[in-house]
């Protein structure tokens, strides 16, 4: 490691001297390069190129990470604008407390939406959940102010946090990355690796995007797959890249290969859980008084075919299966389901009883039945066509 100290950091904001490196992020999906992490680095006189390792804890100490911060601003903007990044990717930039303590460096950011043509869904902020948990009320206060513009906000080395539920509950972000530590040992350790399904599933409840960070290895990409991971960012990939270079990479499909199989099983979770509330709706209301207005209220799950997350996965990712008459057998019971389930609100309207319930929640569950086999019949599929790419990758 090289010693560095705090005048020389201070020449180096002088001589403008920090430029920035992007790895990519690639989907686990598409197989595209879909973003990538802008990475400070420092470009030494002698031609050395420094790791921010060797001078960002420094300047976090002498407080010069806000200069930092807001010396690199217009490089990334320019990066997006000029040089055509923010026309398919979403660049990730990290920031700190101190970097939004005060509205500088938000009031820089809005003002590049307003006048720079920075398209805000182009730009995400990572910072990490410590530092959100020691932060005060104007740092939230500017967090949400790009938030409401459409900026992204990622919560950086998810799952080594102490409070990582309630600060999701309060910040607004859009994604959580997960810490390359937990991505490192889950293959080893089965509680790292149900923190890792675990947090894939509620990132996915909550319509949060899931990043996992340094994804070095074959197999660890092929459980992030099977977990239901989309987006993969780590040395397996490709390591930080000068601009021009990372340009290059992007026009390429990445070395990871997209088969989203374990979003065929958050599509079984999806349906089980939309079925146990048509039931339990169904269950509670009927035992109601034949004229109590809650029977009348919308407390039901979604009855549109394309609005209940069963069919977002149908119309959307789950296209990627659409050659394989199994995922055209779905569309039958997906409709029946529906159908069964308007049925169950208009009685249930019209004042029925649980005799009257009976019938119709024994068709919902056999409609279910017939949708959850079919499922799992093509995540079996799924998962015999990732097991024959891993097997040829490690022949070849």
């Amino acid at each position: 490691m090289v010693n560095v100290t705090a005048d020389e950091i201070r020449s180096g904001l002088r001589n403008n001297e920090f430029i920035l490196y992007y790895q990519p992020k690639a989907s686990l999906i598409t197989n595209r390069i879909v973003g990538a992490e802008a990475l400070v680095r420092w470009r030494r006189p002698d031609g050395t190129i420094l790791s921010p390792g060797a001078f960002v804890p420094l300047a976090e100490r002498e407080r010069l990470i806000n200069r930092l911060t807001l010396q690199l601003l217009p490089q990334l903007i320019g990066d997006l604008v000029d040089h055509g990044l923010a026309d398919q990717l979403c660049i990730s930039f990290n920031v700190s407390t101190c970097d939004l303590e005060d509205p500088v460096l938000t009031h820089a950011i809005l003002d590049a939406i307003l006048t720079q043509r920075l398209p805000p869904a182009a730009l995400e902020l990572e910072i990490t959940e410590t530092q959100a948990l020691q932060s005060g009320p104007e740092v939230l206060g500017n967090i949400r102010a790009l938030s409401d513009a459409g900026i992204g906000l990622a919560m950086d080395d998810y799952g080594i946090g102490y409070s990582s539920m309630d600060t999701l509950s309060q910040w607004p972000f859009t994604t959580i990355k997960l810490d390359q530590g937990i991505v490192e040992r889950m293959l080893d350790s089965p509680k790292n690796a149900t923190i890792v399904r675990s947090s894939i599933r509620l990132a996915h409840e909550l319509g949060l995007e899931v990043v996992a960070e340094g994804v070095e290895t074959v197999s660890q990409h092929d459980f992030l797959v099977e977990a239901g991971c989309r987006i993969a960012q780590g040395f397996l990939l490709s390591r930080p890249l000068p601009l021009a270079e990372f340009k290059a990479f992007c026009a390429h499909p990445s070395h990871c290969r997209g088969l989203p199989v374990g979003l065929v099983h958050m599509a079984i979770v999806d349906h089980v859980q939309w079925r146990r509330e048509m039931a339990s709706y169904a269950i509670q209301r009927s035992s109601l008084p034949p004229d109590s207005p809650l029977r009348q209220t919308n407390t039901y799950p979604a009855l549109c075919l394309t609005k209940c997350a069963l069919g977002k996965w149908y119309a959307g990712e789950g296209l990627h299966f659409a050659d394989l008459p199994m995922f055209r057998d779905l569309d039958a019971p997906h409709r029946g389901l529906h159908d069964v389930g308007a049925r169950i609100v208009a009685r249930i309207r019209a004042g029925a009883g649980p005799a009257e319930m009976a019938p119709l929640l024994h068709e919902l569950k056999q409609v279910s039945v017939t949708l959850i086999r079919i499922l799992e019949d093509l995540e079996d599929s799924g998962l015999e066509a990732l097991f024959r790419l891993q097997s040829r990758a490690t022949h070849h």
